[in-house]
């Protein structure tokens, strides 16, 4: 009896409205302070309101004027990009500095027929990409990472501003490495084609003597053929170009370091 009784007195506890739900229902916290909780959040993009939240009993809350928010999908960063408002999906929480992200996709349909006379069909192509986003604090403003960006935020821990700065030296480099590979490269190409431009020339003008002077004597020797490849700055370029990928590689590991330093620094 002692048993049914306790286990009454919890159900009807538990039944009241608030008590032991916080845990299970999604929230947006709002730039006022207010944390609204409800049984869903849903990020809608419509086409005559733009983007908005919505939640339980139809209500939309505007991107402005949240500061983040958790639904099914996650937890999300409201913030603004080049003026306009979107959600960002938390990645990594930091005491300090947290990592966000975000996909954007571009559609481009193209026509095209197999063959003349047939109707042409279309053909849809999809790309995705991927942007990184930090947020310093639970109040910062959400911003694309950057070396500058991430500087600023950082301008109080020298340690972390150190792996920033060899992060931008490697940086610098691998575009220095693809800058001159691709113009050697192309220096490359433009030497291949003469060079070859004229080893056929020359090859057409013996053809021509050896033609002439084989109506006369038949024993005159035939034209060597031409040789044709590519010049050795195609090779030195495409080997800069590679090159670059060492130090571009390097710089996440920098960023990373200097997340983990300032993050774990109190």
């Amino acid at each position: 009896m002692k048993a049914l009784l306790i286990t009454l007195s919890l159900s009807t506890l538990f039944a009241l409205p608030g008590f032991g739900q916080s845990d299970t229902l999604y929230y947006v916290h709002l730039l006022d302070g207010t944390t609204l909780h409800s049984t869903h959040v849903r990020l809608v993009n419509s086409l005559t309101r733009g983007k908005y939240l919505l939640l339980d009993s139809n209500r939309r809350i505007p991107l402005d004027s949240a500061r983040d928010f958790k639904g099914c999908e996650g937890t999300f960063a409201l913030g603004a990009i080049n003026g306009y408002y979107d959600a960002f999906r938390l990645c990594d929480e930091g005491p300090r500095i947290s990592l966000y992200s975000k996909c954007y996709y571009e559609t481009e349909t193209t026509w095209s027929s197999p063959a003349p006379g047939i109707p042409q069909t279309p053909t849809t192509i999809t790309t995705r990409e991927s942007a990184w986003f930090f947020r310093k604090g639970p109040y910062g403003d959400v911003e694309r990472v950057t070396i500058h960006n991430l500087t600023n935020a950082m301008a109080d821990n020298p340690a972390s501003l150190a792996e920033l700065k060899v992060a931008g030296v490697n940086l610098h480099v691998s575009i220095g490495l693809f800058a001159a590979g691709t113009a050697t490269v192309i220096a490359g190409i433009i030497q291949t084609t003469q060079k070859n431009t004229d080893a056929y020339n020359n090859f057409k003008a013996e053809s021509a003597t050896w033609y002439n002077n084989s109506m006369t004597n038949a024993n005159t020797p035939m034209p060597t053929l031409p040789h044709y490849g590519l010049s050795p700055l195609f090779y030195v370029g495409s080997a800069m170009a590679l090159t670059g990928l060492i130090p571009i590689c390097n710089v996440r590991k920098h960023l990373v370091r200097a997340l983990d330093i300032y993050n774990s620094t109190p």
